[in-house]
């Protein structure tokens, strides 16, 4: 069974790692990266994990108040820790992880996604697109999870691992309304899905969203 207390730190050092992530890239993100291809012990599945590093890289990301390189940092962790705390041997799930947010926060088509990381893969990222214009319409909602539910275990393991990532720094989000919104969709889709598919994961992230609804932050770091 994963450790995933090898993994994963405590909730504030996690949470101090992203606050100050965004000044400059995540050092950390990194380090994960690294120790997730060397987690794969096929040199191919390794080489196709770096080629997609390479490109993600690449991208121009627009993502408000963000530099390209900053944000990169997010689907970064998102790559290493999909690979790290699922236990997956194989370099789709991280690829799905660093590329799942492009069709959102970059000017490449589904298409040329397609093209490049193949069918498969690409149409899991466009399942994994919010569409924000009605993102807290509860229909919507519904059918978007549903749709996720009947994809692959991989499109799962990274929801929940983006939805992770974000609640750390939940705490900057000064709209009482849409924190509340944002954990009770945690609480009613993710927390689920954690059970069924990453049930390691279940209890940490619980102590994270408990965490959240206190407030979520005791840090005293200057991020102006």
């Amino acid at each position: 069974m994963i450790n995933f207390l090898e993994i994963l730190d405590s909730i504030d050092i996690e949470r101090q790692r992203r606050t100050l992530g965004l000044i400059k890239p995540d050092p950390h993100a990194l380090i994960l990266w690294n120790r997730a291809i060397e987690s794969l012990k096929n040199e191919t599945e390794r080489i196709r994990l770096k080629n997609a590093y390479e490109y993600a890289e690449s991208i121009e990301y627009k993502h408000v108040g963000l530099t390209s390189e900053i944000y990169f940092s997010h689907p970064l962790r998102v790559g290493a820790l999909s690979i790290l705390i699922s236990g997956s041997a194989k370099a789709d799930i991280g690829i799905l992880g660093l590329l799942h947010n492009v069709l959102e926060v970059s000017n490449i088509p589904l298409g040329t996604l397609m093209d490049l990381i193949g069918p498969e893969l690409a149409t899991q990222v466009s399942v994994l697109t919010v569409d924000r214009t009605v993102e807290w319409s509860k229909t919507y909602k519904t059918l978007y999870y549903r749709r996720i539910m009947e994809g692959l275990h991989s499109c799962r393991v990274v929801k929940i691992i983006d939805k992770l990532d974000n609640l750390f720094l939940l705490y900057r989000n000064k709209d009482e309304k849409v924190r509340k919104k944002y954990l009770k969709e945690i609480e009613t889709y993710i927390l689920p899905m954690t059970e069924k598919e990453l049930p390691h994961l279940l209890n940490y992230l619980k102590i994270l969203v408990a965490d959240c609804q206190k407030g979520g932050s005791n840090l005293k770091i200057s991020i102006r």
